[in-house]
């Protein structure tokens, strides 16, 4: 069956759509998921696609309620989602396009667990970027945390800003956002929204990583989680982040 499932989850990255839950057939074990994510991952890198980075998800208890998981999850970025602030990106790429405000880290040195704490994950970090992940929410009906975990929780595209924050003197959990949809407040949020911070996001995801093998390596992107609501942009539509001290990221929908 999982071998069966690499091949759909495979097929709708190359054909975007919405595909059932695989918990409909038969709910994995979340150790379970992310077996399937590392033979989806190993696949696409055998096709040629190079893994720039990783993502945190999860990272707030009211996502962790609604799918049924009691700390966050991580995945897996390639670099062919990798955009630039300001990129039109087509419709046509996504089943069901949603957006997410986020801090992005560049890592300086290489960081993997157990044992890693925010500090030390701190030091690790050449600096944040404004960003936004443009999610595809490739799933109908009621899809469950093992469900995101196999597929990569629905990574398809992350827009980053150009401005490279040093953030070892920042208090990122007091760092403000304005999220705006063709030009409305949407909402605005501080960035503690993630885990209390999000360097308490990147800990925690090189332990994850650390007790799977992995690990983030000097260079990698972090995206560290949603800081602020989930926006779901239609055609012309353009979204912007713009935060305190780490700058503005957009993206228009064409």
């Amino acid at each position: 069956m999982n071998d069966t499932l690499v091949t759909t989850l495979l097929d709708v990255r190359r054909r975007p759509r919405l595909i059932a839950p695989p918990s409909e057939t038969r709910r994995l074990s979340l150790e379970e998921a992310y077996a399937v994510q590392d033979r989806l991952r190993e696949r696409l890198v055998a096709e040629g696609e190079r893994v720039i980075g990783w993502k945190a998800g999860f990272t707030n208890a009211g996502l962790q309620k609604t799918y049924g998981v009691t700390e966050p999850v991580g995945g897996f970025l390639l670099g062919s989602g990798v955009l630039s602030s300001g990129a039109e990106v087509p419709m046509s790429r996504f089943g069901a396009p949603v957006v997410e405000a986020e801090v992005a880290f560049l890592m300086r040195t290489d960081l993997a667990g157990p044992g890693v704490t925010p500090p030390r994950a701190l030091q690790a970090v050449e600096g944040a970027l404004p960003a936004l992940e443009l999610v595809d929410f490739r799933m109908s009906g009621k899809p469950v945390a093992s469900d995101l975990v196999a597929d990569g929780v629905f990574a398809n595209a992350i827009v980053l800003g150009t401005m490279l924050t040093p953030v070892t003197h920042l208090d990122l959990a007091l760092e403000g956002l304005v999220y705006e949809l063709s030009g409305t407040i949407a909402a605005t949020n501080t960035a503690a929204e993630v885990m209390g911070s999000p360097i308490n996001s990147l800990a925690w995801l090189a332990n994850h990583l650390g007790a799977r093998g992995l690990g983030l390596r000097a260079g990698d992107v972090v995206m560290s989680g949603s800081v602020s609501a989930l926006l779901r942009p239609k055609a012309g539509d353009i979204v912007r982040a713009t935060y305190t001290r780490l700058g503005s990221v957009s993206v228009r929908f064409a």
